[in-house]
């Protein structure tokens, strides 16, 4: 019997969707979903009406109800206080009297994105649908560097900025270079409740405890001349060196707040806040040396201090984004994948020192982009 190229084609069809069905839709295996069981407030309309605030999990069916969590975090940090120079040109009066001549440029480190990461487990309780999660976040700031220099001290100069010691006493600077370093680590224990209070939102409300760990190195060097060094050639450079080392604990609550579209996609707006008992170590060495080393003129320690106190010290963290998620081998599983744009602030965490000053008391800021994968098992 013949058999044209159309109906061939229309049975290839229908013998691929009646074989893909089952791909797309429920499996029939799966038992109906019992409204008293733990999970059953996956969705509002899917649990009894005496819930008042069903819980939000995501809960698994017949799991641990354990998930695991992994971010990528592409931050920039950025910390105030830490200008270093300024750049203005000048003219040269006949009386030698200087002055300005055009607005002056106060040069900072060089702030750049840098990538990190955030890893974290969690536990869902039977009891509620309370909830607990630790997350470690770890982020590296290297690549700061910025630098500035003249070729005219007559009609140019570099003064120096942030406080006595920075330039090490040089005059006629005609070189500085300015590089700050982070090393960024925190943990953060949380018990917490995920659940609705409409059909479309859920809030889940926590606090718990928030550890961090860090360093911060600041450095500062120069070009130009010292005039005590009573030599030919008196061209010296200057290297101002800051070292902290921080640590704090403390409180945190916070709240999380998901607006569904679906029951699949949804707008997320999260806050943080916390106080943590702060302590911090911090070193300051101010030297210079002549450029071009010579017999009895060896380098010079100007400044060599040290300042370590306790405080208490606020926190506040932002997040805004969306998130996609869905449940797979019959509720078994839980995937979500979220991304959005996080920012922390971190109160007065410059606490380089500064004789005349004490510090500089600057604040710590982080944004930047921030992508999370959970499974939920």
């Amino acid at each position: 019997m013949f058999v044209s190229k159309t109906h061939r084609l229309w049975i290839i069809l229908s013998v691929f969707f009646i074989g893909a069905t089952p791909l797309f839709s429920n499996d029939d295996c799966c038992p109906a979903p019992d409204p008293c069981d733990k999970c059953a407030q996956i969705w509002p309309s899917r649990g009894p009406d005496w819930i008042i605030t069903p819980s939000a999990g995501p809960c698994v069916s017949k799991g641990f109800d354990a998930n695991i969590t992994a971010d990528f975090i592409y931050w920039t940090a950025r910390e105030d206080h830490l200008g270093f120079a300024l750049k203005e040109s000048i003219q040269t009066q006949p009386d030698g009297q200087i002055t300005q001549t055009d607005r002056g440029r106060v040069i900072h480190p060089d702030w750049n994105f840098e990538p990190g990461f955030k890893i974290g487990v969690g536990y869902l309780y039977d009891h509620d649908g309370w909830d607990i999660q630790a997350t470690y976040t770890w982020l590296r700031v290297r690549n700061t560097k910025n630098s500035v220099s003249i070729d005219d001290l007559n009609t140019e100069r570099i003064l120096e900025v942030g406080g006595f010691g920075v330039f090490a006493g040089l005059s006629d600077v005609t070189e500085a270079s300015g590089r700050w370093q982070l090393d960024f680590n925190v943990v953060d224990l949380e018990l917490g409740r995920n659940f609705f209070i409409s059909r479309y939102l859920k809030l889940h409300p926590h606090f718990g405890l928030k550890g961090t760990w860090q360093d911060q190195d600041y450095q500062v060097d120069a070009l130009g001349v010292a005039q005590e060094f009573q030599v030919q050639d008196n061209r010296a450079t200057s290297e101002n060196k800051h070292h902290l080392e921080y640590w704090g604990i403390g409180i945190l609550a916070g709240l999380d707040t998901t607006w569904h579209f679906n029951r699949c996609t949804s707008f997320l707006g999260n806050i943080r806040v916390s106080a943590l008992w702060e302590r911090f170590e911090v070193d300051n060495k101010s030297t210079r040396a002549l450029l071009v080393p010579q017999v009895g003129n060896s380098p010079v320690t100007i400044l060599y201090a040290e300042n370590d106190f306790r405080t208490i010290k606020p926190v506040l963290e932002l997040f805004l984004g969306l998130r996609w998620e869905t449940w797979f081998c019959c509720d078994g599983y839980h995937f979500s994948i979220e991304g959005g744009w996080e920012e922390q602030w971190w109160s007065d965490q410059n606490q380089f020192f500064e004789p005349t000053i004490n510090s500089r008391e600057g604040d710590l800021n982080l944004q930047g982009f921030t992508v999370k994968m959970r499974l939920d098992f």
